[in-house]
C-alpha cells in the first residue's frame, strides 16, 4: 500500500514540486513556491480532493449545483417557519386540492407552499374569522368563497392570509365597538370612530397595508393571477365595506370585474361577459372563477342600484358592455331559464337576471332626468315586458319552493329572495313612469314587503351575529326602496323605523345612512315635521327622526327622487343630492344637496 501511494500521480507532482523549489531561485520560484501551497493544503484533506489535485492542476473551484441556487436562499430565509399543527396540515390539504384542480385555475407563479407565524391576536383573529365572520359575510346563503377558497388560499398566499386577519381585526374592534358604545346619539354605531383608539383596529389597518404589499410585490415579480387577485380585491372588498368607505370599494369592484373580463376574455367571442357567464352556468359544473364572478355581479348591482337607480358608479354596466349594439338584440335573446328547483339555482338565476334589471333600470332614469336626449319608448316598453315576463316566471319558481324541505338558514335565503323579487317586480312596473305616480298602485305590495321584513327579524339563525356586518344585500335596501317610492306616511315611517332598528351594516350600506337619506325625503314632500330643536340649513340638514304628517299621496309637483350620494370616509359626512320628479317652467330639474353627518 505505500509503494502504490509513492508511485502515484499525486506524490510524483509533490516530489518534482520540491526538487523545484530547491534549484530553482529568485522570484519566479518564490511565486511558484506560494501558488504551490495551497495545492498541498487542499491534498491533506481526502474530503475535499478534487480530481483536479489527482492530476496535478490548480483546482479553481465547481460552479454549484442547480438544485442550490444562491436567488432562492434570501427568499427561504423571510419564510417562516409553521409552528400550528393545524394550520401546516390545513396548508398540505390545500397544496394537494389545488395541484388536482387545475383545469379551471390559471398557471400559478413558481412560489412554494408555506405556513405563517401567529402571534395570539393573530389566532384569535384567524378563529374568529373561521367560526363567525365566514358565516355573517353570507349569512343567508352557503357560500363555498368564504368557508373554503380563501381559508384555503390564506395558507399559501401571504396577500390573502394578510387579508383575512385584517377582517378578523377590525371585527374584533366592530365587538369591542358594539359592546363600550352601543349608540351613537340615536342610532347605532356600525363603524369604528376614527377618534377613538383601538389596538384591535390599529392591527386591522396594519394587516390591511400588508396585503397590499405583497399582492403589488406579487403582481410585480409573477405578473397577474388572474384567480389570486379576484380573490384578494372580494377580500379587500369586504374590509372597504366594514370601514364605510363606499369610494374604495366601489373603485374594487370595478378593478374585479376588469380582471374577469381578462381571464374570460378569449378567442373572437362578442358575446359580453354577463352572457359568456350564463353560457357557462348552463353548459358546465361552476367553478371558483364562477362563484367569483357571481360575487362580483351581485355586489355591483348593490352598490349602485339598490336602493336607488343612478348613472354614477354603475359598475354592473361592465357586465354587459362590448354587447351588440342593436336595440333589439336583447328582446331577441332573452335569457331563458327553467323553472328552478332548488334553491342554489334560483339564486344563480337571480344573480344573473339582477345585472340585466340594474342596466334597465338605470337607464330608464337616466333617460326620466334627461329628457332632451333620444329614447326609444317603444323599444323600451318591448323590454320592460319582456323582463316582467321573467320575473313572472321566476316567482312562479320561488313560490313553488315554499313546499321543499329546507333548514332554518335555506328557509330564510328563500324568503329574503322573494322579497327582493317583489320589489323588482314594483321598480321595473314603474320605472319608465317620470311622475312616478305609478308607485301609489302598489301600496299593498309596500305594506306587505314591510311586514314581511319585520317578521324576517323574529326568525332564530344558526350562527347568532356577533359582528354585525354582512356583505350581502338583506333587508336595508328593501325598506329604503319602500321609504323613497311608498308616498304614504305610515309606510315610510315604519320602514325608517325597521331600519333604525337594525344594528348592523349590509355591504356598502348602513342601516343610519339610509334611514337619514329617507328622512330627507320626507322632509322634502311635506311628510316630515322635524323634532322640536332640529336645525336646518341650506349647506345641511341634522336629518334627525321627525314625526310623519299628511296621510294622502303626494302630488307630482311635489315629489322628489334620490339621484345621487357622495360621501366623504374621512370627513364621515354624505352628501345627498334629491331632484324633483318634474321639470319647471323652464325645463330644468330642481336639485336639493343635503350634508348628513352621520
Amino acid at each position: 500500500m505505500r509503494r502504490s501511494r509513492r508511485s502515484s500521480p499525486s506524490n510524483r507532482s509533490q516530489q518534482s514540486a520540491q526538487n523545484s523549489d530547491s534549484s530553482d531561485k529568485g522570484r519566479a520560484s518564490n511565486r511558484q513556491s506560494a501558488e504551490s501551497r495551497p495545492t498541498r493544503k487542499r491534498a491533506s484533506k481526502p474530503k475535499v480532493r478534487t480530481e483536479c489535485e489527482r492530476l496535478g492542476l490548480m483546482c479553481e473551484g465547481y460552479a454549484p449545483p442547480k438544485t442550490k441556487t444562491l436567488a432562492l436562499r434570501p427568499e427561504r430565509l423571510l419564510l417562516p417557519k409553521p409552528k400550528l399543527s393545524s394550520l401546516a396540515t390545513v396548508s398540505s390539504a390545500a397544496t394537494a386540492t389545488s395541484s388536482r384542480s387545475e383545469d379551471y385555475r390559471p398557471p400559478i407563479p413558481p412560489t412554494p407552499s408555506f405556513g405563517f407565524e401567529l402571534n395570539e391576536e393573530d389566532k384569535w383573529y384567524f378563529t374568529l374569522f373561521r367560526d363567525q365572520i365566514c358565516h355573517e359575510l353570507s349569512p343567508y346563503y352557503r357560500s363555498s368563497f368564504w368557508s373554503r377558497t380563501s381559508l384555503r388560499d390564506c395558507m399559501v398566499n401571504r396577500c390573502v392570509h394578510h387579508s383575512i386577519l385584517s377582517i378578523g381585526a377590525y371585527a374584533r374592534a366592530l365587538m369591542d365597538l358594539r359592546a363600550e358604545y352601543p349608540t351613537c346619539g340615536r342610532a347605532p354605531r356600525t363603524w369604528w370612530p376614527p377618534w377613538v383608539l383601538n389596538r384591535h383596529h390599529q392591527a386591522a389597518l396594519m394587516h390591511h397595508a400588508k396585503a397590499l404589499s405583497h399582492l403589488r410585490s406579487n403582481i410585480e415579480l409573477y405578473g397577474i393571477d388572474g384567480r389570486l387577485t379576484m380573490a384578494a380585491t372580494l377580500l379587500f372588498i369586504v374590509f372597504e365595506n366594514m370601514q364605510g368607505n363606499y369610494h374604495s370599494s366601489g373603485n374594487l369592484i370595478r378593478s374585479g370585474i376588469k380582471v374577469l373580463t381578462n381571464i374570460r376574455n378569449r378567442g373572437n367571442d362578442s358575446r359580453s361577459i354577463l352572457r359568456r357567464q350564463w353560457h357557462r352556468y348552463l353548459t358546465g359544473p361552476q367553478d371558483e372563477v364562477d362563484e367569483m364572478a357571481n360575487m362580483f355581479a351581485r355586489y355591483s348591482v348593490m352598490f349602485a342600484y339598490l336602493p336607488f337607480a343612478h348613472g354614477k358608479l354603475a359598475y354592473h354596466i361592465l357586465f354587459t358592455e362590448d354587447e351588440n349594439d342593436d336595440a333589439e338584440y336583447e328582446v331577441a335573446n332573452p335569457f331563458t331559464f327553467t323553472i328552478p328547483q332548488t334553491l342554489d339555482q334560483a339564486k344563480l338565476i337571480w344573480d344573473y337576471l339582477s345585472v340585466q334589471l340594474a342596466n334597465f333600470q338605470s337607464k330608464a332614469a337616466w333617460h326620466n332626468l334627461n329628457p332632451e336626449y333620444d329614447f326609444d319608448e317603444a323599444a323600451a316598453s318591448r323590454e320592460q315586458a319582456m323582463y316582467l315576463a321573467l320575473l313572472n316566471n321566476l316567482g312562479m319558481g320561488l313560490d313553488s319552493l315554499l313546499f321543499s324541505s329546507m333548514d332554518s338558514r335555506e328557509s330564510r335565503g328563500l324568503e329574503l329572495l322573494r322579497l327582493h323579487h317583489s320589489i323588482a317586480v314594483v321598480s321595473i312596473s314603474c320605472c319608465l313612469d317620470a311622475t312616478e305616480m305609478m308607485y301609489d298602485e302598489f301600496l299593498p305590495q309596500f305594506e306587505d314587503v314591510v311586514q314581511r321584513c319585520r317578521l324576517f327579524d323574529f326568525e332564530t339563525t344558526e350562527t347568532p351575529a356577533k359582528v354585525g356586518f354582512s356583505n350581502e344585500a338583506g333587508r336595508l335596501p328593501l325598506l329604503a326602496f319602500v321609504g323613497a317610492k311608498c308616498r304614504t306616511a305610515r309606510v315610510r315611517s315604519a320602514a325608517v323605523q325597521l331600519m333604525r332598528c337594525c344594528e348592523w351594516r349590509e355591504g356598502s350600506w348602513d342601516s343610519a345612512s339610509l334611514a337619514h337619506v329617507v328622512n330627507g325625503l320626507m322632509k322634502l314632500e311635506g311628510q316630515l315635521e322635524p323634532e322640536p330643536g332640529a336645525v336646518g340649513t341650506d349647506v345641511g340638514v341634522d336629518m334627525d327622526m321627525g314625526v310623519g304628517v299628511g296621510v294622502g299621496a303626494v302630488l307630482p309637483k311635489e315629489r322628489y327622487t334620490w339621484s345621487n350620494m357622495f360621501w366623504d370616509f374621512e370627513k364621515r359626512h354624505m352628501h345627498v343630492e334629491y331632484t324633483k320628479v318634474l321639470p319647471n317652467a323652464l325645463g330644468d330639474f330642481e336639485k336639493v344637496s343635503y350634508l348628513i353627518g352621520v
